[in-house]
Protein backbone atom coordinates (compact mmCIF):
# COMPACT_ATOMS: atom_id res chain seq x y z
CA UNK A 1 0.00 0.00 0.00
CA UNK A 2 1.64 3.39 -0.97
CA UNK A 3 1.80 5.78 1.84
CA UNK A 4 -0.74 8.41 0.30
CA UNK A 5 -3.57 5.69 0.21
CA UNK A 6 -2.93 4.87 3.54
CA UNK A 7 -2.50 8.50 4.67
CA UNK A 8 -6.12 9.01 3.76
CA UNK A 9 -7.79 5.93 5.33
CA UNK A 10 -8.85 6.43 9.13
CA UNK A 11 -6.61 6.01 11.44
CA UNK A 12 -8.75 4.38 13.83
CA UNK A 13 -9.40 0.50 14.06
CA UNK A 14 -12.73 -0.35 12.44
CA UNK A 15 -14.25 -1.81 15.59
CA UNK A 16 -14.39 1.27 17.12
CA UNK A 17 -16.52 3.07 14.65
CA UNK A 18 -20.10 3.26 15.27
CA UNK A 19 -22.38 2.62 12.60
CA UNK A 20 -23.80 5.57 10.76
CA UNK A 21 -20.61 8.03 10.97
CA UNK A 22 -19.50 9.69 7.39
CA UNK A 23 -16.90 7.26 6.43
CA UNK A 24 -13.41 9.20 7.46
CA UNK A 25 -11.22 8.04 4.23
CA UNK A 26 -11.30 11.21 2.87
CA UNK A 27 -7.83 13.07 3.52
CA UNK A 28 -9.12 16.62 5.01
CA UNK A 29 -12.37 15.88 4.19
CA UNK A 30 -15.44 16.94 6.89
CA UNK A 31 -16.19 13.46 7.43
CA UNK A 32 -12.56 12.93 8.55
CA UNK A 33 -13.11 15.80 11.26
CA UNK A 34 -17.37 14.59 12.12
CA UNK A 35 -16.02 10.86 12.67
CA UNK A 36 -13.25 11.83 14.48
CA UNK A 37 -15.50 14.45 16.64
CA UNK A 38 -17.83 11.13 17.40
CA UNK A 39 -15.37 8.72 18.15
CA UNK A 40 -13.81 11.24 20.50
CA UNK A 41 -17.13 11.86 22.27
CA UNK A 42 -17.58 7.71 22.54
CA UNK A 43 -13.90 6.95 23.73
CA UNK A 44 -14.95 10.13 26.29
CA UNK A 45 -17.51 8.18 28.00
CA UNK A 46 -15.77 4.93 28.00
CA UNK A 47 -13.44 6.10 29.89
CA UNK A 48 -15.67 8.49 32.46
CA UNK A 49 -15.79 7.10 35.97
CA UNK A 50 -19.17 5.61 36.59
CA UNK A 51 -20.86 8.95 38.72
CA UNK A 52 -19.37 10.71 35.19
CA UNK A 53 -21.36 8.41 32.96
CA UNK A 54 -24.25 9.32 34.48
CA UNK A 55 -23.91 12.90 34.35
CA UNK A 56 -23.57 12.29 30.32
CA UNK A 57 -26.90 10.09 30.82
CA UNK A 58 -28.69 13.08 32.42
CA UNK A 59 -27.19 15.93 30.66
CA UNK A 60 -24.76 14.78 27.86
CA UNK A 61 -21.55 14.43 26.78
CA UNK A 62 -20.78 18.48 26.65
CA UNK A 63 -21.93 19.61 29.39
CA UNK A 64 -20.49 17.08 31.29
CA UNK A 65 -16.77 17.52 29.98
CA UNK A 66 -17.69 21.62 30.64
CA UNK A 67 -17.94 20.72 34.05
CA UNK A 68 -15.19 18.27 34.87
CA UNK A 69 -12.89 21.28 32.53
CA UNK A 70 -13.94 23.74 34.94
CA UNK A 71 -13.89 21.72 38.38
CA UNK A 72 -12.59 18.26 37.71
CA UNK A 73 -10.74 17.32 41.32
CA UNK A 74 -12.63 19.42 43.51
CA UNK A 75 -15.46 18.94 46.17
CA UNK A 76 -19.01 20.76 43.93
CA UNK A 77 -22.37 20.59 45.41
CA UNK A 78 -25.19 19.95 43.49
CA UNK A 79 -28.42 21.68 45.24
CA UNK A 80 -31.65 20.59 46.06
CA UNK A 81 -33.70 23.49 44.98
CA UNK A 82 -31.23 25.15 42.12
CA UNK A 83 -31.13 28.42 40.90
CA UNK A 84 -30.38 30.97 38.12
CA UNK A 85 -28.07 32.06 39.51
CA UNK A 86 -26.05 28.79 40.89
CA UNK A 87 -22.41 29.14 39.35
CA UNK A 88 -23.18 25.64 37.71
CA UNK A 89 -26.45 26.74 36.07
CA UNK A 90 -24.19 29.40 33.89
CA UNK A 91 -21.76 26.88 33.09
CA UNK A 92 -23.81 24.02 31.97
CA UNK A 93 -27.52 25.69 31.97
CA UNK A 94 -30.24 26.06 34.37
CA UNK A 95 -32.38 22.98 32.58
CA UNK A 96 -29.32 20.68 33.17
CA UNK A 97 -28.84 21.57 36.76
CA UNK A 98 -32.03 20.95 37.68
CA UNK A 99 -31.65 17.62 35.81
CA UNK A 100 -28.74 17.00 38.27
CA UNK A 101 -30.76 18.35 40.91
CA UNK A 102 -33.62 15.86 40.59
CA UNK A 103 -31.57 12.95 39.80
CA UNK A 104 -29.39 13.87 42.86
CA UNK A 105 -31.33 15.81 45.62
CA UNK A 106 -32.17 13.00 48.92
CA UNK A 107 -34.74 14.21 50.88
CA UNK A 108 -34.59 17.82 49.97
CA UNK A 109 -30.96 17.95 50.88
CA UNK A 110 -28.26 18.35 47.86
CA UNK A 111 -25.21 16.19 47.44
CA UNK A 112 -21.61 17.02 47.52
CA UNK A 113 -18.77 15.39 46.31
CA UNK A 114 -15.66 15.83 44.55
CA UNK A 115 -16.04 15.88 40.51
CA UNK A 116 -13.13 13.29 38.97
CA UNK A 117 -11.15 14.92 36.54
CA UNK A 118 -11.24 11.54 34.33
CA UNK A 119 -7.85 12.78 32.64
CA UNK A 120 -8.36 9.25 30.66
CA UNK A 121 -11.14 10.51 29.11
CA UNK A 122 -9.36 13.74 27.93
CA UNK A 123 -6.51 12.33 26.75
CA UNK A 124 -8.38 10.05 24.53
CA UNK A 125 -9.96 12.94 23.13
CA UNK A 126 -6.64 14.53 22.78
CA UNK A 127 -4.76 12.09 20.84
CA UNK A 128 -7.92 10.95 18.65
CA UNK A 129 -7.16 14.94 17.74
CA UNK A 130 -3.30 14.57 17.26
CA UNK A 131 -4.10 11.39 15.13
CA UNK A 132 -6.74 13.03 12.71
CA UNK A 133 -4.67 16.31 12.15
CA UNK A 134 -1.30 13.99 11.50
CA UNK A 135 -3.37 12.42 8.73
CA UNK A 136 -4.63 15.69 7.54
CA UNK A 137 -0.98 16.69 7.24
CA UNK A 138 0.25 18.74 9.92
CA UNK A 139 4.06 17.85 11.70
CA UNK A 140 4.92 16.53 14.84
CA UNK A 141 6.43 19.75 15.95
CA UNK A 142 3.34 21.93 14.70
CA UNK A 143 0.86 19.40 16.83
CA UNK A 144 3.82 19.06 19.64
CA UNK A 145 3.52 22.80 19.87
CA UNK A 146 -0.21 23.15 19.67
CA UNK A 147 -0.93 20.74 22.28
CA UNK A 148 1.96 22.00 24.33
CA UNK A 149 3.56 18.51 24.32
CA UNK A 150 7.14 16.98 23.63
CA UNK A 151 7.56 15.79 19.70
CA UNK A 152 8.31 12.36 21.47
CA UNK A 153 5.28 12.11 23.00
CA UNK A 154 3.46 13.37 19.67
CA UNK A 155 5.34 10.56 17.76
CA UNK A 156 4.26 7.99 20.16
CA UNK A 157 0.78 8.97 19.78
CA UNK A 158 0.75 8.54 16.21
CA UNK A 159 3.02 6.29 15.73
CA UNK A 160 0.28 3.46 14.47
CA UNK A 161 -0.03 5.88 11.20
CA UNK A 162 2.51 5.08 8.12
CA UNK A 163 4.90 8.42 7.90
Amino acid sequence: MSPPEFIAMTPFPPNRIAPGLPPPYRQGGTGLRQAVTALASELASELLPPRLREFVRLIGLPATLRLIERYGGLRIYIPAHPTPEHPIAGLIGFDKLRALSAEYAIDGTGLRFVLPKAQRAFDAIRNERIRTDFSTGKSVRALAAEHRLVERQVARIVADIAY
